[in-house]
Order: structure tokens, then sequence, then C-alpha cells
């Protein structure tokens, strides 16, 4: 059966029409470097907490927490040449999650781990927005990330104080050191950060995040006058320390 020259028309303009969206979609993921958003398979527990965690070089995997009406940390800054693998919760409704300026677009649906990765390149400040209606504070509902040249290595506000809390008491901590100021086998938390402590070699430091990460790296260094070097290894990552010398900062009061 011999095919008119409309058919023919109609074929070769359907062929032309796959072979041209084909075309734009590998332009898009090889040329532009937009990939489908993806989930963590099913029966990925959701994380509870958001955090940062360095891995080799300039690569970092930062878990993130939407809640009505906020990110989870509210501000990141890292160095330029970053590349940052998220993972993102919410603790609620479903949010939206958009990198402003990058091909970064989830969607947080409750019970799921959205994820996704964008290297930035170049310096400047990324908006983080949230993009599906939460809610009346939905409009205010944004973070930002600083990417610059001055940078050295990632910083992190707006995660929770109790962050930190809950971290001390894991890691067996709060066993010899009080955040209410009483007396224990080791000096209380409550208003030391910031102050002189006076060591048992004489010498006198600053309680400060250089020498909370040092004792940290060798309890028995730096003994405080009147206290036992009783203190244990204690295994913590960068950002488990972070979080814990936030919520000390937030002890001087």
């Amino acid at each position: 059966m011999a095919i008119n020259v409309l058919e023919r028309r109609a074929l070769m303009g359907a062929i032309a029409f796959v072979a041209v969206s084909l075309g734009l979609i590998a332009y898009a993921t090889w040329g532009l470097g937009i990939n489908v958003p993806t989930c963590i398979p099913l029966g990925t527990k959701p994380f509870d907490q958001a955090s940062v965690t360095k891995h080799d070089g300039k690569n970092y995997e930062v878990h993130f927490v939407a809640r009505m009406w906020a990110f989870e940390p509210a501000v990141l800054r890292v160095p330029t040449g970053s590349t940052l693998d998220i993972y993102a919760v919410t603790k609620d409704v479903t949010h939206g999650f958009l990198i402003a300026g990058t091909n970064v677009n989830l969607m947080l649906v409750p019970g799921a781990v959205a994820n996704g990765r964008v290297h930035f390149s170049k310096p400047g400040i990324y908006n983080i927005v949230c993009h599906e209606y939460c809610g009346k504070g939905h409009q205010a509902m944004n973070a930002q990330i600083e990417v610059s040249d001055q940078i050295a290595d990632y910083s992190v506000e707006g995660i929770p104080a109790s962050a930190g809390l809950k971290l001390l008491d894991e890691k067996g901590c709060l066993a010899c050191h009080t955040v209410d100021g009483s007396a224990r086998i080791g000096p209380t938390f409550k208003g030391a950060w910031g102050t002189t402590l006076h060591l048992a070699d004489g010498s006198t430091r600053t309680f400060d995040a250089a020498l909370f990460e040092q004792k940290i790296h060798d309890p028995t260094a730096f003994a405080v006058t009147g206290y036992p070097p009783v203190m244990p290894p204690i295994p913590l990552t960068d950002d488990e320390i972070k979080q814990i010398e936030a919520y000390l900062e937030g002890l001087q009061n």
C-alpha cells in the first residue's frame, strides 16, 4: 500500500519532532547540567537535625530541614568552587526548595528525603526559597548560600542550639559537665564560653572554639585547675563540634 504525500510529510514531521525533543533533553542534561531531582529510596528514615559535613576538598554534604516557615540552616557560607550534595526534608507540610540561579529545584514531601547536587563556580549570594504554598508565612520562608573567594571553609547560621545540647547528652558529656551552673566532676558549661580558664600548668586560656576543638582532639591537654584530667576521647565530626560550640556560646549569659 503506497504512502501518499500527506502521510509521508506527517511521518517525517513526527520523526523530526522526536529527534529534536531527544536533542533538547540531551542538551539540558549534559550541556546545562539539568537533572530530574530524586528522592532517597523508601525505608530511609528522614533526619531530624540540619547539619553540614565536609568531605574531601571542597565537597560538602548538607542536610537541610524545612518547617513552617524557615529553612535550617538559615545561612550557609562556602568557598568558591564548592560542590554541595544536598539532602532536604520537611518536618510538617509540603515545601518547595529552590536555589535561585542553579538547577536545584526540589519538592519536600513529609516522610521523604529529597536529594540534589550543585557546584558553585562563581561567588555570590544564592537565595533559597520555598515555591510551594505552605501557609500564611510562606512568603518569608527563605535562606541563603553565600559563596566567596574569601572563605576558606564552611560556616552556618540558623541551626537550633538544641542540636548541640542533644549531642552533649548523646556523647556522654553531661555525665561530667552541667549546663545549669552546678558542680560536677568537670567544670560547668554555664557561662564558661568566652571566659578565662586557669589551667593546672599555671597558664590561662580563653574558652573559645580554638580551645574547645583542641580539647576534643587531645582530651588530657589543658586541664582546668581543680578538676582531674580524666576526660575520655569523644568521637565528634567537625559539624557536630560546630553545633556544640553554637550551643555553648548561647550559655554565656
